[in-house]
């Protein structure tokens, strides 16, 4: 029992200290993320972060990791859906993971997709998005709805680069949170609709057409990662 009671307020501390460095790093970038501060809004001592979750770097590994359990647990649901509609719900869970949490994520994603020194972090979110956007593809070939001549990886790579820049021109503040949303699902539906046949491509050409007059008024420039607010770059200490 007693064990029982000290896993459970190891848990609650460890959940206090990752929401505590989600609200510094979305106030102020993850530069401004200090130890001392951490453990003054997370109640705990420096010592309790180093023991149950380890330095600073660690500390934004470990939140990153957890979003991302989240976000691949948030597309179970979806496992029995048709191909097209299994791609529109991993767009979906990629804004709705964003909008959660915009001002942190929009500090996070200039980190991930600028810095040279995220590399790992940058990995494990390229592998969520990239699996389950595979899974769905090669789904698609086994059924016959996408073109004969399309392979499957730079496909792939093609769908997850394009949410990647759409996220980095949000981040950027180049579009709005409604605006990242038709902006993703236009892009994926564009792509999409030149790599598949018949009512599938149809049904991708009608998700482009809805979301275009949104996607379209949003865009006033090609974003540019290198000036994508660097004053809110924070590179890991």
């Amino acid at each position: 029992m007693r064990v029982e009671l000290l896993a459970k307020q190891m848990a609650e501390r460890r959940e206090r200290i990752l929401a505590a460095a989600r609200e510094i790093i979305g106030q102020s970038g993850y530069e401004a993320l200090t130890m001392r501060d951490l453990a003054r809004a997370s109640r705990v001592t420096v010592p309790t972060i180093y023991n149950l979750i380890g330095s600073k770097e660690q500390v934004l590994f470990a939140a990153i990791e957890e979003q991302t359990a989240r976000f691949e647990a948030s597309l179970a649901g979806g496992a029995e859906l048709p191909p097209a509609e299994r791609l529109r719900t991993i767009v979906d869970a990629c804004v709705d993971e964003y909008l959660r949490m915009p001002r942190y994520y929009r500090s996070l994603l200039s980190l991930l997709f600028i810095s040279d020194s995220a590399g790992a972090m940058k990995q494990r979110v390229d592998r969520a998005l990239s699996t389950p956007i595979g899974e769905t593809l090669t789904a698609m070939r086994a059924s016959g709805e996408l073109a004969p001549w399309i392979e499957l990886r730079p496909l792939r790579g093609r769908v997850r680069a394009h949410l990647q820049m759409t996220s980095i021109q949000w981040a950027a503040g180049g579009l709005s949170d409604e605006g990242l949303r038709a902006s993703a699902h236009y892009g994926a539906s564009l792509v999409m609709s030149a790599a598949t046949t018949g009512a599938t491509r149809a049904l991708f050409e009608g998700w482009a057409r809805a979301a275009q007059p949104l996607a379209v008024g949003q865009i006033t420039s090609p974003p540019n990662a290198t000036s994508a607010s660097r004053s809110d770059v924070r590179k890991p200490q």
